[in-house]
């Protein structure tokens, strides 16, 4: 079943603030949207991602998605003045089975809640998230009524729609009373209803800011991770540096290609999830890693960092050498882990130990890694 999603932030935010887009507010120094793009785009089953904003905002929603190194998964267009109008625009652009419609002002989405509403859709048509409503509600006109709130669901979203009804919401007149599509289609179609892992709170007022700080900040848990590899030179081998092959008659001893640089920000990122060591991960008696591209062992460990919910935020690395040169090959193996991990703070920096130590005599390269990690 192809899945696909449709974020909308595309919203004036009339009652948030009238001069600041709500969905680009900074909370932890990340744009709100952004806490819901990484969970829609790091889901390995959703294939494309539609984000629709509002047309003042095109330009800088597009940097912010390039500096986070999102790729072509991610489509970004401008919205309508009505959230179905919106949706529209989205869905223009959508011709999987299932599509996922998200309002990004609700930053609390998770996984699990993912997992729960695309599971859902291999049963029901259309389907939506949603919370437990636990104060008395009463009807009020010309008398008073109590309902009984065990019949009651108060739906968020995300919500879910296969391609025969979102195909309908595409034929459908623009009607800004319209709050959420699953109106559409409720008189008609059995809705599967999806309980929230936790409050999945919109950000409407100013007054909603507090609580949405508290639950995305205290979830900042940053941890470090710390490596130190070292291989002796050994002829007859190619020798690689952060994913370089440089022009020697000599290379590192290894039973991988040696690249020592991408060990040791492996081994860091091993250390900041208390998952080990590389040896662990990649023994060198396994005949699978012999000669391999040290490469395979970073994006490995890379893949079970983001299992975790960690972003990699920062990545200090110290090459110890006395040849060849890395003057002109430092920034090309920032830019090559750079690719890797998604992080956009990363630090290539080598030294001599003044003809002292086993570095210093010329027998071999030691390389260093710092990484900081965040929840």
């Amino acid at each position: 079943m192809t899945i696909s999603a449709v974020l909308l932030m595309a919203g004036s935010s009339t009652r948030f603030d009238n001069l600041k887009q709500k969905t680009l507010y900074q909370i932890d120094q990340q744009p709100l949207f952004m806490y819901s793009l990484k969970v829609f785009y790091h889901h390995p089953q959703i294939e494309k991602i539609v984000l629709v904003c509002h047309k003042q905002d095109i330009d800088m929603v597009k940097e912010i998605v390039d500096n986070n190194y999102f790729d072509e998964k991610i489509l970004i267009t401008v919205g309508a003045t009505t959230r179905l109008g919106s949706l529209k625009k989205g869905l223009a652009f959508i011709n999987s089975e299932v599509v996922l419609v998200h309002d990004v002002a609700r930053p609390l989405i998770q996984k699990e809640d993912l997992d729960n509403i695309i599971l859902a859709s291999t049963n029901y048509k259309c389907g939506s998230l949603y919370h437990k409503i636990y104060d008395t509600v009463k009807m009020v006109n010309e008398e008073v009524t109590t309902i009984d709130r065990e019949q009651l669901k108060a739906t968020t979203t995300p919500q879910f729609f296969h391609q025969e009804l979102y195909q309908q919401i595409l034929q459908t007149k623009d009607d800004a009373n319209i709050t959420d599509e699953i109106m559409l289609f409720e008189k008609e179609y059995p809705i599967a209803f999806i309980e929230e892992s936790r409050p999945n709170l919109k950000l409407t007022t100013k007054e909603d800011l507090d609580y949405l700080k508290y639950i995305l900040m205290k979830d900042s848990i940053y941890k470090i991770g710390h490596s130190f590899d070292f291989h002796p030179f050994a002829k007859n081998r190619p020798l690689y540096l952060g994913g370089i092959k440089f022009s020697t008659d000599y290379g590192l001893m290894g039973h991988s290609d040696a690249d020592a640089v991408y060990h040791a920000v492996t081994e860091a990122l091993i250390g900041a999830i208390s998952q080990g060591d590389i040896g662990d991960w990649f023994p060198d008696n396994d005949k699978r890693y012999l000669n391999a591209n040290s490469k395979i062992f970073l994006e490995e460990v890379i893949k079970k960092v983001q299992s975790l919910n960690y972003t990699i935020e920062n990545i200090d690395i110290l090459i110890y050498l006395e040849k060849p040169n890395l003057k002109n090959y430092k920034a090309l193996m920032a830019q090559n882990i750079k690719e890797l991990t998604r992080c956009q703070f990363i630090n290539v920096k080598a030294t001599t130990l003044e003809k002292k130590g086993l570095v210093g005599k010329g027998e071999g390269i030691a390389c260093e890694a710092v990484v900081l990690i965040k929840k």
